[in-house]
């Protein structure tokens, strides 16, 4: 899982995007530790209006739907998004 501050042009974000990044550390964490999903390749991005992006990648289909599931119980979300490929042995596929 890859979790960044949050910056905006290089700079530290204000404190509009505190309660993204909050969100996003909220949503990080819960899949760090579910014990079912190795979401160490998943990125998380909270854009406004509680609506959640994750990207990256996963060996399976029922780990995609697990981060789902999980980002989508974490209090403030209103919708999950995702943009995760499926990696199989070297190759992706989305």
């Amino acid at each position: 899982m890859v979790y960044k501050e949050p910056e905006f042009f290089g700079e530290p974000a204000g404190a509009a995007k505190g309660y993204e990044a909050k969100l996003e550390a909220q949503i990080a964490e819960a899949l760090a530790v579910d014990g079912r999903v190795d979401a160490v390749d998943v990125e998380v991005l909270v854009t406004s209006g509680g609506h959640v992006i994750l990207s990256g990648y996963l060996s399976q289909a029922t780990e995609v739907q697990r981060c789902l599931e999980i980002a989508s119980a974490v209090n403030g979300v209103e919708n999950v998004q995702s943009h995760i490929s499926i990696r199989v042995s070297n190759i992706v596929s989305e």
